[in-house]
């Protein structure tokens, strides 16, 4: 246990000290928000204005930037740094520090999720019950896993840290706008229509938005699980064979 509370506090440390991903997970979704209050604040999305309708679109978009990014490109950093090395040449086994990676990426995720809903809340007057909340907490986290298991295979592919950002950026920018996160999947092309349901931040989306929204899980909450699970398993497994302690030579 010991060990383990060291590797979480070194852990979180790195990541709170990487100015850059802080800006792009911490300030960044706040500015979105206000780029989207501007833009479409008098919006409605069927019976909900577009403003509180987009808010768990923003967590969803920024639990996945940070999974892709955040994430992928720290573990990258740290091949690169020689600290994979060092810890691999350590008496460190593989479950404390996968342990703790895990919790510090899930709990920082957390705190920007706080972030974006607490300015929801105070700024735009956007109403959220402590039902909804926790009913949408279990989901928030399993989307948080799921992306962080494909920022990992991205960490695995990409040789180097501006290659890791640059991958990163193409999937995460990729679904931004075609997978209910920003813009209604309503307004897609068809095909885009029929494609959507098959990505991660889709089923994420999914997952969130009803409990925020309306304060009861998704509809068709089992199928949106089974497409996070299936993504969240085959990216682990495949994040797994692809885990290297030392960059490419």
């Amino acid at each position: 246990m010991k060990q383990f509370l060291k590797l979480t506090k070194a852990m979180f440390l790195m990541h709170v000290r990487n100015r850059t991903t802080l800006f792009w997970n911490m300030v960044f979704p706040i500015f979105l928000l206000v780029i989207y209050r501007v833009a479409f604040g008098d919006g409605q999305v069927g019976a909900v204005s577009y403003m509180d309708w987009v808010v768990p679109g923003v967590v969803v978009f920024n639990i996945l930037a940070f999974g892709l990014l955040g994430s992928g490109t720290m573990m990258v950093e740290m091949r690169e740094k020689g600290v994979l090395r060092r810890l691999h040449a350590s008496p460190v086994a593989a479950l404390p520090l996968v342990g703790s990676y895990l919790l510090v990426n899930v709990l920082i995720a957390l705190v920007q999720c706080v972030l974006v809903l607490g300015f929801a809340v105070v700024v735009f007057g956007m109403h959220l019950t402590a039902a909804g909340v926790l009913r949408a907490l279990p989901m928030i986290i399993v989307g948080i896993v799921t992306f962080v298991a494909l920022g990992q295979v991205v960490s695995g592919v990409a040789p180097s840290t501006g290659m890791a950002i640059a991958v990163g950026q193409i999937l995460n920018f990729s679904q931004m706008f075609i997978t209910d996160m920003i813009m209604p999947i309503d307004a897609m092309p068809a095909w885009i229509q029929d494609a959507a349901p098959y990505l991660p931040a889709y089923a994420v989306a999914q997952l969130v938005r009803p409990p925020l929204l309306e304060g009861t899980f998704a509809p068709n909450l089992g199928s949106h699980l089974l497409v996070t699970a299936v993504y969240a398993l085959g990216a682990a497994l495949l994040a797994a064979g692809l885990f290297r302690w030392s960059p490419k030579r």
